[in-house]
Formats: structure tokens, sequence, C-alpha cells
């Protein structure tokens, strides 16, 4: 019976993770914009390879900047998804669904890190066609390994994230200046040694930065495992973290009447 439940569980939230991402898809113009931006982070890491001494691996600053897309997809998306229900006019039926909040939260944000993956993808695509990065096919596999769990781990944070920022009055207004010293802190733009000391230990409470380990690791064919074991479980706290957090802040929400701030 437990067996039954638990695939039942994976079936309905994998149902509506596929009808959030469709439902994410409809607005093209924000749909590209996920896609393209991260192209320009790309265009700008190959051109700061150019100019400098080469000796960073172009591949490497490729993924960096995939993963900078990804993280935005996080912040806004993540940020602003109570947001985007209460103008959907469906917020006050998932609060009344009678599931916990978390767990309808949870594939809305897992939708939004899958697109970050896809323009992660792109982004790669990019750098083989333009960029002279090169495919090993037979580290591919190690690759989209790292990524599904990269995209679970950020679904997690995501969680976190919407969960404080809808106590917020304007959630763009607070993902616009957390993104930039995130990318920093995380060891996407440069790798963690190269932070200063006391910036170094803040960097591994995040999933993106061993999941950039991870990614790196995989695509240069070394081992992976150890640093996307630590993605995995930095992205199980945060799961626990966000989903006490969001069920917390609507039960208050319920029991003080405050549906109207969200």
């Amino acid at each position: 019976m437990n067996a039954i439940g638990a695939l039942r569980g994976i079936t309905s939230f994998l149902t509506a993770t596929w009808f959030h991402m469709h439902d994410l898809t409809r607005d093209r113009s924000d749909f590209a914009l996920n896609l393209i931006n991260p192209l320009f982070y790309a265009c700008i890491a190959y051109l700061l390879h150019a100019a400098g001494d080469g000796k960073r691996n172009l591949a490497d600053l490729i993924i960096g900047a995939g993963l900078m897309g990804m993280w935005s997809s996080i912040m806004f998306g993540a940020g602003t998804v109570i947001k985007m229900q209460r103008l959907q006019g469906t917020l006050e039926f998932l609060l009344g669904s009678p599931k916990r909040f978390s767990s309808v939260v949870a594939p809305i944000t897992t939708a939004v890190s899958l697109l970050g993956a896809a323009s992660m993808l792109v982004t790669y695509l990019w750098g083989v066609a333009f960029m002279d990065v090169r495919i090993v096919l037979e580290r591919i596999p190690g690759m989209l390994f790292v990524v599904t769990v990269l995209t679970v781990a950020m679904g997690a944070f995501g969680l976190l994230v919407a969960a404080l920022f809808v106590q917020a009055r304007r959630a763009e207004s607070m993902a616009s200046p957390m993104i930039a010293p995130l990318w920093m802190v995380s060891g996407i733009m440069v790798p963690v040694t190269d932070l200063v000391e006391q910036l170094r230990p803040v960097s591994r409470f995040l999933p993106t930065s061993w999941g950039a380990e991870a990614l790196r690791a995989a695509n240069a064919g070394s081992s992976f495992l150890p640093a996307l074991g630590w993605c995995a479980i930095t992205g199980s706290v945060y799961l626990l973290a966000g989903s006490w957090l969001v069920n917390l802040v609507a039960k208050r929400s319920r029991h003080n009447g405050e549906l109207n701030l969200w």
C-alpha cells in the first residue's frame, strides 16, 4: 500500500510539473528570453576568454554561462510564483486544496528549474556550434545525470525562495540585486578557490556550487559523484526547509486572513 501511495504521489508530482511547464511556456516572449539571455553571457565569457591568457577551459566558461541563466530563472520564476498564481486567479484554489501547500508549489518551482535546465542546454549547444566547444560523446550520459540531479536540487531551492519572497511586496525588486552576488559566491562565474577565504564556506551551502563542480568534472571526464552527492544533500536540506516554511506561511495567512497581502 505504501509503494502504491508513493507511486501515485510521484505520478501526481510529474503530471503537475508537466502542466506547469506547459503553462510557463505559453508566454512565448518570456520563454524566448529565458533561452536567449544565457547566450549573451556565453558570448561575454567567450570574448573574455579570447582577450585573456586562455588558461581557463572554454567549456567550463560556457557551462558557467548556462548556470547563470538557470540561476536567474530560479530567482525570478520561483520568487514570483505566488504572485503569478494570484494574478491568474488560482491562488485561492491552491490554498484551499486538501494537500499541503508545499506539495502544490513544489511542481511549479521544479518546472521553473526545468526551464533553467533547458536554457543551460541551449547555451552549451551554442558553444558547440559557434565557439569551438567540443563534445565528447562518452561524457554526455554523466553530464545529463548531473543536470538532472542539479535541476531537482534547484527546484527544492526554489521552494525556499518562494516561501521567503511571498513575504515581500515586490519580489522582483528582491530578486534583481541578489542574482549577481549569488553568481559570484556559488562559483558559477569564478571558481570557489578564487574567492576570498571568508566567502568560500558560504558557497558550500548552495546547490549550484556543488552542481557546477560536478558538471565541470563530468565534462572533463573526472569523478563527479562526490560533488554530485553534496549537491543532492544540500538540495534535500532546502527541500525540507522550504516545505516547512511555505506550509508555515500558508497556515499563518489562513489563520490571520492575510491572503490579500500575498
